[in-house]
């Protein structure tokens, strides 16, 4: 009895060992909110920005996640991350020269993809239970055809606003975008929006995120610091990171101390951080 009670002591002691020690210091209370990429991440049997993959990614533990948010021509927002249907579904063109009539039924056409649709943002959160559990950021594809630029940022701003308001997200929702001049349009339309910039270079991306007095940086793990991400939190700026697709990339990215991390390898950084 005494060797099986040492054995389960010397089982206990060695997987304890194993399991590393993370030390997150950020601005959101020292814990960093966990989003899947698109759901699932790319690598994913859901397609990406599916309402399958969504629901996966909830529903396996994470905080939330980020949705790639594009704007047909009749203002539905749509999540999908290509800029042409061609290049993932059955159909061709941009959603933006589209009614979401003409694309509701498009379906992905990968082999794996076949029995799945593209969805609207309106369809996921109206059947998402304990929809104010989650958080879920929004990267504004702001893909246009045929449209004034800036009428365009209003328009699309203003549907970002109607489902924010519709299901009472405002304190569930981050937006970012590479765009100052739409980032400018939803500061001016409320001031409590959670608005990041997505820059190339971490420098410019604090010049402007400072400047615009924004609530974050949103940029690829691959182009940022720990010394960096520390600037940024010395300047009240959060900072999500993301372009994170495999389990080594995971755990550099929790090393950092960012306060998001929009990841491919979703059940692997959940394990990460319990």
């Amino acid at each position: 009895m005494k060797n099986i009670t040492l054995l389960i002591c010397i089982v206990f002691t060695f997987i304890a060992c194993g399991k590393e020690e993370f030390h997150i210091s950020n601005l959101n209370n020292n814990k960093i909110i966990v989003l899947g990429h698109g759901g699932m991440g790319k690598t994913n049997i859901y397609p990406m920005n599916s309402f399958e993959s969504i629901m996966n990614c909830l529903f396996s533990g994470a905080d939330g996640t980020e949705i790639d948010v594009q704007m047909t021509k009749d203002s539905v927002l749509v999540a999908y991350h290509d800029q042409k249907l061609e290049d993932n579904t059955n159909l061709s063109g941009t959603i933006n020269s589209k009614n979401w009539a003409e694309i509701q039924n498009a379906t992905y056409q990968n082999a794996a993809y076949l029995h799945y649709s593209i969805v609207s943002l309106n369809e996921i959160f109206s059947n998402i239970p304990n929809l104010h559990s989650y958080k879920f950021t929004f990267d504004t594809k702001l893909y246009i055809e045929n449209s004034d630029t800036i009428q365009f940022y209003h328009t699309y701003s203003n549907a970002i606003e109607g489902i924010i308001k519709k299901f009472n997200l405002e304190n569930n929702i981050f937006i970012e975008s590479e765009d100052t001049a739409f980032l400018k349009i939803m500061k001016i339309k409320s001031p409590d929006y959670k608005l990041f910039f997505y820059p190339k270079l971490f420098e410019k991306g604090f010049e402007i995120a400072t400047n615009l007095e924004l609530y974050g940086i949103s940029i690829s793990t691959d182009i940022v610091s720990k010394e960096q991400i520390e600037i940024a939190h010395a300047n009240n700026l959060l900072v999500a990171v993301w372009s994170i697709n495999s389990q080594k990339a995971n755990k550099e990215a929790i090393q950092k101390n960012p306060d998001f991390i929009q990841t491919d390898k979703l059940e692997n950084l959940l394990k990460l951080l319990e």
